[in-house]
């Protein structure tokens, strides 16, 4: 005979791992987007750079991702979480998601000014230095 505890506990395991699992499968796909539109801003860097940059830039999407999970969590829990150590020491201090979201952030920073030095410099465009703008506000007060 079927205990329903049993059944109802059974239930609700498999719905935990079906939410684990398509909550995988959706941050993976975020991550497969970000990873995308990120190749596409840097298709046009020399092929010598495309490994190393390609490879930094599956990181930077993962931090990508993470980080807005992070900042969903922190905008929803806070900053500071309160903690005690044994009966007198009690206090609150900085969440781990705050701390692990600071972490990224320094990292991503320097994943992403790896990736902006292998963009190919852009030619400056020769500026006139007389193009007739200034002579045409400058006669309009006459």
């Amino acid at each position: 005979m079927i205990n329903y505890d049993d059944f109802e506990e059974e239930a609700l395991k498999r719905e935990a791992e079906y939410d684990s699992i398509s909550g995988y499968l959706e941050k993976k796909k975020r991550i497969e987007k970000e990873e995308r539109r990120l190749k596409r801003l840097f298709s046009k860097i020399d092929e010598n750079k495309k490994k190393l940059v390609f490879a930094t830039i599956e990181d930077v999407a993962f931090m990508t991702i993470t980080m807005q999970d992070l900042r969903e969590q922190i905008v929803r829990e806070g900053t500071t979480v309160e903690y005690k150590n044994g009966e007198n020491q009690y206090g609150t201090k900085q969440s781990p998601d705050a701390q692990l979201y600071l972490q990224m952030s320094q990292k991503q920073t320097q994943a992403m000014k790896i990736l902006v030095d292998c963009l190919p410099k852009t030619e400056k465009v020769a500026i006139q230095k007389n193009d007739g703008f200034e002579d045409f506000v400058n006669g309009r007060d006459d």
